[in-house]
């Protein structure tokens, strides 16, 4: 049987990146995030790959994709914790699909990015981020996550 990856695009919501982020505009290059995570959907879009969008809804708040983000598909999940694993449905669709290995890009490496990939290969997945493809705010912080990242078995480029 063949493994399919899936590039999964966690919170690149207009709330969090866009421009109606208001004072959360100084915490992340948003042109640079966003510019290097549509080259990312644009290749894997291009070798016929899966490409699932995650939106945060935590807080009863959902706002749409920022409008700058290449939408190449229609597989979109929602969550309400950090970790996008805790959506059985996203899980059941990665388990029926054959889907093991996930590349996971988006904000932020130190919160939801990060905690998604912990849970990934907690779960048994291989998981990949590409460090260009993560926004962090936080980027002390973000020496530490890494660390954990890649002593729990993250792949990080």
């Amino acid at each position: 049987m063949i493994t399919i990856i899936a590039l999964i695009v966690v919170d690149m919501q207009e709330d969090y990146i866009g421009s109606s982020r208001g004072k959360k505009t100084h915490l992340y290059n948003a042109d640079l995030l966003i510019s290097n995570i549509n080259a990312k959907i644009e290749q894997y879009h291009k070798n016929g790959d899966m490409i699932i969008y995650i939106q945060n809804v935590a807080k009863g708040k959902k706002s749409s994709f920022v409008n700058e983000l290449h939408i190449a598909s229609e597989l979109v999940y929602e969550k309400n914790k950090a970790s996008c694993f805790t959506n059985h449905e996203l899980n059941t669709f990665l388990i029926e699909n054959n889907i093991k290995k996930v590349e996971l890009v988006g904000i932020d490496g130190n919160y939801c990015v990060g905690m998604s990939a912990l849970e990934g290969v907690n779960l048994g997945f291989t998981v990949k981020l590409i460090l260009e493809c993560i926004g962090v705010a936080k980027t002390e912080k973000f020496i530490k996550m890494k660390e954990r990242l890649l002593n729990a078995g993250v792949i990080i480029n």
